[in-house]
């Protein structure tokens, strides 16, 4: 966030002091605040704030102040002589002197903090503001403003967002917004709009409310009615119909005479089908021992692949539901409709997800770093073309899982899973077949093969992905994605505390020592901002309790935070103008400080960087001793080959490399015996190699590899 902005509201605080006590406040109300502060913090707030910081300044008839504690609050004895006063609204008090009014308020009776039974603090009353532009105070006594992130970017943007949802009294909010905007030039952010899309009724009376308020009619019931309409008629509505297509690849299969005659009994949907596929496939299964942080762990408390990926799908699930279920998703499509595009949407999400890691190779992302560099240093010879050479230069997972899904399960066709269109549309995380280009999520990575760039097409066609001469992300790649961050940004620091890598309270203090330095608050605290309980009836909780309710608290921060960045930028990511993971810009700064916690605390452990030297040895060897059997002018040796390398690998680049152009094959034993890999072009007999390389668990890698080198018998 831009730090002038900061500076520009600290600097004006002095200004501020004098602008109140020459020009806003009478001498007996500048007398009675000084009074009240000898016994308790005073805190001015509201309008005055704003219209200073603005420039838009209007007759001032009363001063909001908050006081805390109240307990020895006592009303000025010269401002009694002068004034009336009564209990407001809230349990504080309202001081009626002939120019001005003064409205007391007492901080622990504030609506949001009894609401959320918050510790009353002015940080806690900032939080329960529900505009941005309210999320300041200014404290009296020692001259400084204090404020939130939200009100910041309210400065910069000058435009009304929602900071708090809950409201004792929805009417006034959405007259205020009008107001607000009428009077102050101030935009309507995107929140707000959703909020009073998702609040408003036409049976609502706002003149009442007016008329107790501002003791006038500014808007009547059918201007606001109006105002609404053109409002909520501004909210992008995405079509997601093009987005969810259920085709295939392969359209017609062996079972079509069983769906046409079991039709009426079939319940489950295209998407739903996915999920089965990806369940029972053999690449799932041998995820489970496959490095997610700790590789070869002989302990089963921390995350494999495998059970990464469940969580995923589990994260990936209530994000999709949180962005369904909300009352605007409805009301802008309608209860039927959005029922329906709910149950593909939340299909998809599931299969995506699940599958997310699939064409990881052994070793984790190391392990996609040595597959990298071993190529780069093999393909000086240029034995392919510069395009092929992409697809091991640039070696990537996520194009390899595609691969994985969509040829390597082999039944006898190169279809693989044969998912639809839109599940693997949303599993592709960087839609892109050529050069590495920074400049666009989507094309940050090599995702796609050669070898699938025709599927690749028939997806990019199907889904609508081409905006122009651009390929584009999913709208839902973005959600998986997200699910995919949460995950690993805190269970990654699971798994190190149970590994009793660190304690829980070097935890807490990292993260509250990093994210106080980013937000400048050395008082922060984690815990009490994500509101975890260190004790339950009365007792302390174990560190292991801790550390669950902080995973639960973190994850709930980032999927509102995902969801909230989804909907609030729907309409960049259907162009493909967004280019940022949805967590990315956390007002909270969590993601930040769990990533650079992870980089400090868990990456360099003795025990992960012994361990990946060991998969260095070993990647580098399996290619090198595989590489050179498939490669070999002898025939007898080229054929040591095939004893070694998987027979669906083999059978895939038999059938890829077929001059019989024929969508079912049946490859026999006798066929792969009798086959010579040298009737493969270099490109494909390097497909092969890494087709089996990336495609095996750490300890298979392992184990084949001593046998191979002649460590092991």
């Amino acid at each position: 966030m831009n730090q002038k902005s900061y500076f520009y509201i600290d600097r004006q605080a002095r200004s501020f002091k004098l602008f109140l006590d020459r020009f806003i406040l009478s001498p007996e109300v500048r007398k009675s605040i000084e009074e009240i502060s000898k016994h308790s913090s005073v805190y001015i707030f509201s309008g005055i704030i704003r219209d200073f910081l603005t420039g838009v300044i209007d007759v001032v008839r009363d001063c909001d102040i908050v006081i805390n504690p109240w307990q020895d609050f006592k009303i000025p004895v010269s401002l009694l002589r002068k004034a009336r006063y009564e209990r407001n609204q809230f349990g504080g008090l309202k001081i009626m002197g002939d120019d001005m009014s003064l409205d007391v308020w007492f901080l622990e009776n504030t609506w949001g903090i009894v609401k959320e039974g918050d510790i009353p603090e002015v940080d806690s009353l900032l939080k329960r503001t529900f505009f941005n532009f309210s999320s300041i105070v200014f404290d009296y006594t020692n001259e400084k403003f204090i404020y939130t992130d939200e009100f910041v970017v309210f400065i910069q943007t000058n435009t009304m967002e929602v900071v708090y949802p809950l409201n004792p009294n929805n009417e006034l909010c959405i007259v205020n917004t009008f107001y607000f905007s009428d009077k102050c030039g101030i935009a309507i952010g995107r929140s707000l709009k959703q909020w009073i899309s998702s609040h408003y009724d036409e049976n609502m009376d706002f003149e009442s409310v007016q008329a107790r308020h501002f003791h006038k009619i500014i808007y009547t019931n059918d201007t606001i009615k109006k105002r609404v309409m053109e409002l909520i008629g501004e909210e992008y509505k995405i079509d997601w119909d093009r987005y969810l297509n259920s085709g295939r690849a392969r359209q017609k299969s062996g079972f079509g005479d069983y769906k046409i005659d079991n039709a009426a009994n079939e319940n489950r949907s295209d998407f739903e089908s996915d999920l089965g596929r990806v369940l029972f496939s053999s690449a799932l299964r041998r995820m489970h021992d496959k490095t997610q942080v700790v590789p070869l762990t002989t302990g089963d408390s921390v995350h494999t692949r495998l059970t990464h990926s469940l969580e995923v799908m589990n994260v990936a699930e209530s994000l999709g539901l949180d962005y369904c279920r909300r009352p605007e998703f409805i009301r802008l499509y309608g209860e039927k409709q959005a029922y329906e595009i709910e149950r593909k949407m939340i299909s998809i999400l599931r299969s995506a997800a699940l599958i997310h890691d699939i064409g990881n190779p052994p070793f984790g992302h190391f392990g996609e770093t040595i597959i990298q560099n071993y190529f780069k240093e093999y393909l000086t010879k240029h034995i392919i073309t510069d395009e092929e050479a992409l697809d091991f230069t640039c070696f990537d997972g996520n194009a390899q899982g595609l691969r994985v899904v969509s040829k390597l399960q082999y039944i006898g066709d190169l279809y693989g899973l044969n998912l639809t269109y839109a599940t693997l549309a949303a599993y592709m995380k960087y839609p892109n077949q050529k050069n590495i280009n920074k400049k666009y999520i989507g094309t940050k990575k090599h995702g796609v093969y050669y070898s699938e760039k025709e599927l690749f097409k028939k997806v990019v066609e199907a889904c609508k992905m081409k905006k122009g001469d651009k390929i584009v992300r999913h709208p839902l790649s973005f959600l998986v994605e997200a699910a995919d961050s949460i995950c690993y940004l805190i269970m990654d620091v699971e798994d190190g505390f149970i590994m009793k890598w660190y304690s829980f309270n070097d935890i807490v203090k990292h993260l509250n020592s990093t994210i106080g330095e980013f937000k400048g608050d050395d008082e922060f605290d984690i815990l009490k901002e994500l509101k975890i309980n260190q004790k339950k009836d009365d007792k302390e909780k174990s560190e292991r309790q801790m550390m669950v309710d902080l995973r639960v608290a973190v994850i709930r921060h980032f999927v509102k935070l995902a969801v909230d960045t989804f909907v609030n930028n729907l309409d960049k990511i259907d162009s493909g103008d967004y280019t940022e993971e949805l967590i990315e810009k956390d007002p909270l700064y969590l993601s930040k400080a769990l990533a650079k916690f992870a980089k400090r605390y868990i990456f360099p452990q003795k025990d992960i960087e012994q361990l990946e030297l060991t998969g260095y040895s070993v990647l580098r060897g399996l290619l090198d001793i595989l590489i050179d059997y498939v490669f070999k002018d002898d025939a007898k040796f080229r054929n040591h080959s095939k004893s070694v390398i998987s027979r669906t690998c083999l059978k895939v680049a038999m059938h890829e490399t077929s001059n019989d152009k024929v969508q079912y094959m049946n490859i026999t034993e006798k066929d792969i015996w009798e086959y010579d890999v040298e009737k493969l072009t270099p490109y494909y007999k390097l497909r092969l190699i890494v087709d089996f390389v990336s495609g095996m668990t750490d300890r298979y890698a392992v184990t084949l590899y001593q046998k191979l080198s002649g460590q092991r018998l």
